[in-house]
């Protein structure tokens, strides 16, 4: 129904003009070439909202720019969001405030390919990077996706993660970059399979009748 052919591109285009120019080449042909053939597929690639701006909630220029440029090569606005990267956290309502008063000038419908928040305080041991989170913050967070994509009918809206990964972590954490986890308490259920209070707010929009398209 779908097809997504790059995942928050966007992060390529600090790595230099080049780079991004030869990933936009190659982004449109392999539109063009799927286009060709299914045309009625939608394709795109996402993008991170959470490095489209900064903690105050300022636009990266350069980087937004450099992302509408791919924009007519995409059939969806796609976003990419966990709020508590880059500070976001408080900042949630203007986040997509700053979204939809940008993009809608696409005249294209919205997807969240992935999102989610953390829901507990969780301390970098290298660095000290504290990210402090509470579950009624995940919860308040879902409220706010979520009553937005229904009041501007998003086609989907996808859940990362079901169950935080404390047991994966351990086994892993010795051969993975530390960033990695980031992720660790943003299941909608915690480590011991126990809901948190987002689940309930998933699931009574998972449960709501699919509007005809």
């Amino acid at each position: 129904q779908y097809l997504a052919i790059g995942i928050e591109v966007n992060e390529i285009q600090p790595k230099g003009v080049e780079k991004w120019d030869a990933y936009v080449d190659l982004h449109e042909h392999v539109y063009r070439a799927v286009k060709a053939e299914h045309p009625n597929l939608p394709v795109f690639a996402s993008f991170t909202l959470h490095n489209m701006l900064d903690w105050q909630g300022n636009p990266n220029d350069a980087m937004v720019a450099a992302f509408d440029d791919l924009m007519p090569y995409n059939d969806t606005v796609v976003v990419s969001f966990y709020p508590f990267i880059g500070g976001l956290s408080p900042r949630v309502d203007e986040s997509f405030a700053w979204l939809t008063d940008h993009y809608d000038a696409f005249e294209k419908p919205y997807v969240v390919t992935e999102t989610g928040e953390a829901a507990d305080t969780l301390t970098f041991p290298s660095t000290g990077q504290v990210i402090a989170n509470t579950p009624e913050m995940q919860r308040a967070y879902y409220e706010r996706v979520f009553a937005l994509a229904q009041a501007r009918d998003f086609a989907f809206v996808v859940s990362f993660l079901y169950r935080d990964y404390d047991a994966l972590w351990d086994k892993i954490k010795d051969a993975s970059p530390e960033f990695f986890m980031a992720w660790r308490d943003c299941g909608i259920v915690d480590e011991a399979g126990v809901d948190r209070p987002a689940r309930a707010v998933w699931t009574t929009y998972f449960e709501r009748p699919l509007a005809p398209r």
